[in-house]
């Protein structure tokens, strides 16, 4: 089978060219998602098409779209997006892929995508009952019961778990509540964690143009002190997620993805001694890194235009 795949991400528009599982062609533009989403449309069809040359659109079973925000997949819309994109709830894409390709389209979640290109291609290849954590600027969760993304009424069921809060006297969100595990630990909170900290003006993170957790690896190996605070605080955030993600919805697997899981030894702190907090109740609980950490998105958008009705009904 071959498909399309297109990735509205925050920073960037992934495209790619699926056939029979395998990405054949791939492309990526700026997203300059603050400007909306209609501006990028043109941009991102002309990128298609140039991917799509000597190509017959015939052969293609159809167009799959991820959004950075909750998606009804049934009526194909954006319910709820936030600081991306922002006009994208007014949008018709459905329309607008059958004008730009003539092909049936499917859309989704990015995160719920994520697990699905994950338990399909990656490794949770076996798994049906799973729990992602996204680790990135902000953090992005999924639920999998047998095999199948968890959806509720609104779409919102195991998408916001990164709201979930950790912390009753923490700090505000971008959501109307505070100390929720994403304003305790994510990377657009990084910023105010560092510059909150009581030894932070003698820090060499002082001296850095901008705060990210790239910069925040190299002054932790070098073991500044308000790296290794910061780092510390975060790491107890994100194990107390995965706690909360396994007693809330008891997974045989939970899945690591994201750009901050590349800051160096950060999977064994996450994981190590983990199991001794986790109820006897919920048996042995896999603990994996996402095989495609940046793929993962679109080869859930391959595998639900493969399988639309299945994964819906």
């Amino acid at each position: 089978m071959k498909s399309i795949a297109i990735d509205f991400g925050g920073s960037s528009i992934k495209m790619v060219l699926f056939q029979d599982g395998k990405i054949s062609k791939r492309r990526t533009i700026p997203a300059y998602s603050h400007k909306g989403l209609a501006p990028r449309l043109a941009d991102t069809e002309a990128a298609v098409r140039g991917m799509l040359e000597g190509e017959e659109l015939r052969e293609y079973a159809g167009v799959g779209i991820a959004m950075p925000g909750i998606v009804d997949p049934v009526r194909k819309k954006v319910l709820g997006i936030y600081d991306k994109y922002e006009d994208s709830k007014s949008l018709d894409l459905e329309q607008w892929c059958r004008e730009a390709f003539g092909l049936p389209m499917v859309m989704e979640m990015d995160s719920k995508l994520a697990l699905m290109g994950e338990l399909n291609s990656g490794c949770g290849q076996g798994y049906k009952d799973a729990v992602m954590l996204i680790l990135g600027t902000g953090v992005g969760t999924a639920v999998a019961f047998d095999g199948k993304i968890l959806n509720s009424r609104n779409y919102v069921a195991g998408a916001l778990s990164s709201h979930i809060i950790i912390n009753m006297d923490g700090d505000q969100c971008t959501c109307p509540n505070s100390g929720c595990l994403e304003a305790t630990a994510s990377g657009w909170a990084l910023e105010r964690l560092v510059r909150s900290q009581p030894e932070y003006i003698a820090s060499g993170l002082a001296g850095e143009d901008e705060i990210n957790f790239r910069i925040l690896e190299k002054w932790y190996l070098k073991q500044d002190k308000t790296a290794v605070s910061v780092l510390k605080k975060c790491v107890k955030a994100w194990r107390t997620g995965i706690l909360n993600l396994i007693h809330a919805y008891d997974p045989e697997l939970v899945v690591l993805s994201g750009a901050i899981m590349n800051f160096r030894g950060l999977y064994q702190m996450l994981t190590e001694g983990l199991d001794r907090f986790i109820w006897d109740c919920c048996g042995h609980v896999e603990i994996k890194r996402a095989e495609h950490p940046e793929d993962s998105v679109l080869y859930g958008l391959y595998h639900l235009v493969k399988n639309f009705m299945t994964v819906y009904n």
